[in-house]
């Protein structure tokens, strides 16, 4: 008796060690190729900044100077990088409020729409599918205070003041390069509203209607919270973009002037590639993936929390 449930015990065990063998021959099989391009060309050159961010390198010698945390501390003390994080949270900050809250309008105006509604949506979806560098040259001629439609249009309105060079004045060049840049993204948020006011309970704004509520209260305390998961994944996606914006800015300003306009990503790349302290470049870069995955994180925990 206790040969023969020895022996179905080491059969079923026999099993289980097969179904897994298979299992993770499966997985093997599918993550294989995945992972043949993640490993050589995203893992290797992350650990590979990680690794130069305590080395002292001009990127055309051979020898690396070891400095341990030198890079951090410079990082902290370097003025212009104080300046670059305090653009990096004005991105942030606009690109939660500005396109969030124009595209929730659109997405309701385009969910009373009948006819039509998906071609609407298409045109208002259009910008977000332009390459940055494109937008960051078209605006840039916008902002011409010679040649530019604006600087013309505040001529004609008898504003000459306010035909000026935007993107040349320490003062306005960061919120015009905001501007341009958030103007691709708010027909992305209305896409996604517009989905998520397709899932709002009927049954929910008829009751508030019963209860007397009105228009503006129906959507503040019925619509807004039906949003909130479309919201979290909005403020995620805004973070994370406004923490490595780098093409717009670059095209528009090159961070200037006077590093005025400079973000960490700019910042990042002037330090390497023109200014030849590719340690102290990498320092940034591995600060620039702690903000952002420290950010993420932390919005996504608040969101789990919240549920």
């Amino acid at each position: 008796m206790q040969s023969k449930t020895y022996s179905s015990s080491k059969a079923f065990d026999e099993g289980r060690r097969k179904k897994a063998l298979a299992l993770i021959g499966r997985y093997a099989l599918f993550l294989g190729p995945a992972l043949l391009v993640y490993l050589p060309f995203l893992l290797y050159p992350l650990v590979q900044t990680f690794v130069l961010s305590f080395h002292e390198w001009n990127g055309v010698s051979e020898a690396k100077l070891f400095v341990g945390l030198d890079n951090f501390r410079r990082a902290f003390d370097d003025d212009i990088f104080r300046i670059s994080i305090t653009n990096n949270g004005i991105w942030v900050v606009a690109s939660i409020a500005l396109p969030m809250f124009f595209g929730l309008i659109l997405a309701v105006m385009l969910s009373k729409v009948q006819t039509g509604q998906r071609v609407y949506t298409g045109v208002f979806f259009a910008p977000v599918v332009i390459n940055l560098i494109v937008v960051g040259l078209v605006w840039g001629l916008i902002y011409n205070p010679l040649v530019g439609p604006l600087g013309q249009f505040f001529r004609a309105i008898g504003y000459p003041q306010l035909a000026q060079g935007w993107l040349g004045n320490t003062s306005t060049a960061t919120p015009a390069i905001v501007l341009a840049g958030n103007w691709t993204f708010f027909g992305f948020c209305t896409v996604i509203f517009l989905q998520g006011l397709r899932t709002v309970n009927p049954e929910q704004i008829e009751a508030a209607m019963m209860d007397g509520a009105g228009a503006v209260q129906r959507f503040r305390y019925v619509t807004v919270p039906a949003l909130s998961n479309q919201v979290t994944l909005l403020v995620v996606i805004s973070v994370i973009g406004s923490f490595k914006v780098f093409d717009i800015v670059y095209v528009m300003t090159k961070g200037g002037p006077s590093h005025a306009s400079e973000v960490i990503a700019t910042y990042m790349y002037w330090q390497s590639f023109e200014n030849g302290r590719q340690g102290y470049g990498a320092a940034l870069a591995v600060l620039l993936t702690l903000l952002v995955a420290g950010a993420s994180i932390a919005l996504v925990s608040l969101r789990e929390r919240q549920n």
